[in-house]
């Protein structure tokens, strides 16, 4: 099985061609079996001899040449032309002489000559007799004979072997077929090489370009060259590239955020534990203040333990919802009397419009989650005195769920990347208050968001805050 593009399609094309170039062959050999059309060029040959040779018998004959010289004029055209001469005594109806000495048919008779009615000869006079004859001998022969006065009782028959459907082919047919076969199979090559090269040089490039981003090279982009086709594959293959370059961006920029992350309650979990050891805690508020720092480290790092855990969860399709019905408004209330006591810590208004009960189907946890963890990135990122506000609406069969800041806000350029895995905004800032963001929130709370059949959406403006907009679909029956 050939393995090159080229190849496959050289020999696909040689395939068709000599399919086609059989099909025609015996489609040839068929038409020439039943055809007449076969038998006509020799009688046109026939006819052409007979004329000439007659003219110059005649003209012999009134010269005063004898029958000897006539008899040897036959015999040199016979052999020349390569056709059988015979000469019939119409009277008699019989063979009177034979150009073929060695099997003469001098004294058979010659009859029942079957003319092809569909055939006219072109050169041929009204009075010609031509056709097929069969021998007693069972052989058949193409008769042609030009009556004409001057020869009296003599009719001079030219005849040679019948063609057969074989043989006509080969004449009139073979070497045709060959040369349009050879022409066909260079045309086939030049195609071949022309069609592979417009596909393999590009898919060539592609391959190149996809070892070069196993090796770790993200900047690979190809050229969109090529049919249709393989111009579709280059741009797929252009936006897996830059998918493939952002993911690894970003899964650079969580290892660093997370090892981080966790290096700051492990150095400040191994200090304070090495000071109680060394006994450099004795104090009862020393002691205190150690004990609360490893149990409040210790919780930063088991809810980022947790959250790494829900992410793969979701990732891996194992997150199971146990779906209820749900009133969202009622939800964001807990939500917002849960939020309260922070929200007075930090001296931000924490307000609420959810007046009006709007049900939806969800899991009761996973919509807190979701909310929780909106409000939680408002709070952290709302600076003192500042709003955030929760509010419910319906949006035609749907029900929204919306949380509002007059924080920072976002970049435009950093909107569209807000939700993706392992992402976090401005690193400078993207930790949020003490240090608590692990830059796998929103991520989270898209997959659960998405979990329920719902969309999430943003809007941000630098300098007047964030909008984040669930939507869910409405639950009518409750």
């Amino acid at each position: 099985m050939p393995r090159t593009l080229r190849s496959r399609l050289l020999w696909s094309y040689v395939a068709v061609i000599l399919a086609a170039l059989l099909i025609v062959g015996v489609a040839l050999i068929a038409f020439s079996s039943v055809s007449d059309a076969r038998l006509l060029p020799s009688l046109e040959r026939l006819s052409a001899i007979s004329r000439t040779n007659q003219r110059e018998l005649l003209q012999l004959w009134e010269s005063g040449a004898g029958g000897d010289e006539l008899q040897g004029l036959l015999f040199t055209t016979s052999e020349q032309a390569d056709v059988r001469i015979l000469v019939v005594d119409t009277e008699a109806e019989q063979i009177v002489f034979d150009t073929n000495t060695g099997d003469d048919w001098v004294g058979d008779e010659l009859t029942s000559i079957e003319r092809p009615q569909s055939l006219v000869l072109t050169n041929g006079g009204r009075d010609s007799i031509f056709g097929s004859f069969v021998h007693t001998n069972g052989s058949r022969w193409l008769v042609f004979a030009e009556p004409h006065p001057a020869l009296g009782r003599a009719l001079i028959f030219y005849a040679q072997a019948e063609p057969t459907a074989g043989e006509f082919f080969n004449e009139y047919f073979l070497r045709p077929l060959v040369y349009a076969g050879g022409l066909a199979l260079l045309l086939a090559l030049l195609l071949a090489l022309i069609i592979a090269r417009s596909v393999a040089r590009p898919l060539g490039t592609m391959a190149g370009a996809a070892e070069a981003i196993a090796r770790g090279d993200y900047d690979q982009r190809v050229p969109p060259q090529g049919p249709d086709e393989v111009q579709r594959v280059a741009g797929s293959f252009n936006s897996m590239a830059a998918q493939v370059k952002a993911t690894q961006q970003a899964q650079r920029d969580f290892v660093a955020n997370v090892s981080h992350d966790l290096k700051t309650p492990l150095t400040a979990i191994s200090g304070w534990s090495q000071a109680l050891l060394d006994g450099a805690a004795e104090a009862p508020d020393e002691r205190q203040r150690a004990a609360e720092t490893i149990y409040n480290e210790a919780g930063r790092m088991e809810r980022m333990v947790n959250e790494l855990l829900d992410l793969a969860r979701m990732e891996s399709g194992q997150l199971q919802l146990k779906m209820r019905p749900v009133d969202l408004s009622q939800l964001l209330t807990d939500v917002h009397h849960s939020q309260l006591p922070r929200a007075r810590a930090k001296d931000i208004e924490l307000t609420l419009d959810a007046a009006i009960p709007l049900p939806t189907m969800g899991d009761p946890d996973r919509l807190t989650q979701i909310f929780t963890n909106l409000a939680d990135n408002a709070l952290a990122y709302t600076p003192a005195g500042g709003r955030v506000h929760l509010a419910t609406r319906v949006a035609g069969g749907s029900v929204e769920g919306i949380v509002t800041d007059s924080g920072p806000g976002i970049p435009a350029e950093e909107l569209p990347r807000v939700f993706e895995r392992f992402y976090r905004l401005e690193k400078s800032r993207a930790r949020g208050e003490n240090g608590r963001g692990s830059g796998l929130g929103l991520a989270i709370v898209y997959e659960l968001v998405t979990a329920h059949g719902g969309q999430i959406s943003v809007s941000s403006e630098v300098g007047r805050g964030s909008a984040f907009i669930v939507r869910l679909p409405g639950n009518p029956q409750t």
